[in-house]
């Protein structure tokens, strides 16, 4: 586990309201893993029949695993918001579910099983009037958002690692990290990614995915690595302008 504290930059304090408070939600479930046990022979994966969207580990000896596995193999699709305004890029899209998280002001939250085995969530970040949306201008924007959202939890972050890369030919900045955070009942290693883009006038679509260990760093690193490397530019801003949190009937599922 990671316990050095670091001093960040600015802009990496973006995840951390994401992390904090997405993992919080999945204390029973996000507990840190035990020491892993000596080498052993790859456990049982799940009967298909018993993949679901709560279980997409499904009856899978190592359920966590096995879900990481399902989002390193399958193909990317995309979840809506309510207002069907934003397209999040999702591997195996069918088994993230739409969540609300309660605490912060956000457009769309979304769980991969109910045991959290990864969360992601999108937030606008609006600018003062004036400003041109640039995705490193609001990276450091949302660090006014997200120093009251620490309130309670210790955090602490490996190097913060920057790539970047173009979305909607505009430059886009895209941020990682290892880290650990601890909310007094419980606490997680995890991987986490997070950008902004810089989709409407004056203001940024914030997106960020948060992936917990618990006995399976490196592919918990893998499939982070993978929504950078493969997934993020994939997210689809639909409306031109801000979109508006919806909270009736869900639209229809999108897929990419």
């Amino acid at each position: 586990m990671l316990r050095a504290l670091v001093t960040l930059p600015p802009a990496s304090l973006s995840i951390l309201g994401f992390v904090a408070v997405i993992l919080s939600l999945g204390a029973c479930s996000s507990a840190a893993a035990p020491p892993a046990a000596p080498a052993a022979p790859p456990p049982r994966p799940p009967t298909p029949a018993t993949v679901t969207q709560a279980q997409p580990g499904g009856d899978a000896e190592d359920p966590h695993r096995a879900a990481l596995e399902r989002l390193l193999a399958s193909p990317w699709g995309a979840r809506n918001d309510k207002g069907d305004q934003i397209h999040a890029p999702l591997p195996d899209w069918e088994n993230w579910r739409r969540v609300r998280y309660f605490g912060f002001d956000h457009l769309a939250g979304f769980r991969y099983g109910k045991a959290y085995h990864a969360a992601s969530v999108a937030r606008v970040q609006e600018l003062p009037p004036g400003t041109v949306a640039r995705s490193e201008t609001c990276l450091r924007a949302v660090e006014a958002w997200v120093r009251p959202q620490l309130q309670g939890f210790e955090v602490k972050l490996g190097p913060i690692d920057s790539k970047l890369t173009r979305w909607r030919d505009q430059a886009l900045e895209i941020h990682t990290v290892d880290g650990w955070v601890s909310w007094g009942v419980g606490s997680a290693d995890f991987s986490a990614a997070w950008t902004a883009y810089p989709a409407y006038p004056n203001a940024c679509l914030v997106f960020g995915i948060a992936v917990p260990w618990r006995d399976q760093k490196e592919l918990a690193i893998r499939v982070r690595d993978r929504f950078v490397s493969e997934g993020l530019t994939l997210l689809q801003a639909l409306t031109p302008d801000v979109p508006k949190t919806v909270l009736g009937p869900p639209k229809p599922t999108a897929q990419l």
